[in-house]
């Protein structure tokens, strides 16, 4: 663990040397926020994949940051956001530096810690979901779509209130969505049917509809398997469901190591919340 550690502070000083002086992946969803309070489009229409800080997420994220753009200063955005990922990581850790730093070691969370894009929060997400909290699974799914699979796999484990919670939550931040900004969300839809399938958005040559029926198609086999095993296999469902299938993406999978940590320990253990039950 201390070499693990070591490996990972190295990158991480390297991270944060090299890229944290200037804006990155964060600074789109800033911009898309600031053009919403400006009454500008939120969408470009000839922004693609390639088009440096293009807002190509959903509409609830930049809506969310609106109000913070008339009172935060760009710098202090910055501050909080790349703060926040370096917090989850600690989170993940039981707030032990060293294993946070092992997780660094993990090259996905380094490159995202490099380009301090949404995934190590959509992880976060995905593990408070799982933990009593299946309100998280609608709000990953506002931000980047596949996390919306915990909320089949809560129905499909028979965890009806959860589902029910988490389905309220979701249409609930839709319908307030689409009331705010109808515009953004008809450009919205316009930018997905003008990216196509998305097949370019993806380390493997596969377009996003085939990864997201294999995404549902594994959240399913996951309802069936034991909760320790169903979580494991929700969790790569998931991120083989994302959008965009990066390097960056693939952090998402460090949400792995809290959940099997919590599935060995008691309920009343617990420091995330409830747990499954074994059988459902």
């Amino acid at each position: 663990m201390l070499l693990l550690a070591m490996v990972g502070g190295s990158l991480l000083l390297v991270v944060a040397i090299s890229r944290w002086g200037s804006p990155s992946d964060e600074w789109a969803y800033w911009l898309g926020a600031k053009r919403l309070v400006a009454g500008q489009p939120l969408y470009d229409p000839a922004a693609t994949l390639a088009t440096p800080f293009a807002y190509l997420y959903p509409p609830p994220l930049a809506q969310f940051l609106a109000p913070f753009t008339l009172v935060v200063p760009d710098w202090l955005y910055e501050v909080a956001w790349t703060a926040g990922l370096l917090a989850i990581l600690l989170w993940f850790a039981r707030w032990k530096p060293i294993l946070a730093l092992a997780f660094v070691a993990f090259i996905p969370v380094a490159v995202e810690l490099w380009f301090r894009n949404v995934h190590l929060i959509l992880a976060a997400l995905v593990v408070l979901g799982l933990r009593g909290a299946p309100w998280a699974f609608a709000v990953g799914s506002a931000i980047k779509i596949s996390p919306g699979l915990g909320i089949v796999y809560l129905a499909l484990r028979g965890r009806w209130r959860d589902a029910l919670t988490a389905s309220a939550v979701g249409l609930g931040i839709l319908v307030v969505s689409v009331v705010l900004t109808p515009s953004a969300w008809a450009d919205f839809v316009r930018s997905v049917v003008s990216q196509g399938a998305g097949s370019g958005a993806s380390l493997i040559p596969v377009p996003f509809f085939v990864r997201a029926v294999a995404g549902l198609a594994l959240t399913v086999v996951a309802a069936r398997l034991s909760p320790r095993n169903g979580q494991v296999l929700l969790v790569v469902a998931i991120t083989l469901a994302n959008p965009t299938l990066y390097v960056t993406a693939l952090s998402m999978l460090i949400a792995i190591v809290p959940l099997l940590r919590l599935s060995e320990e008691r309920p009343s253990a617990s420091r995330l919340g409830t747990v499954e039950p074994a059988t459902t």
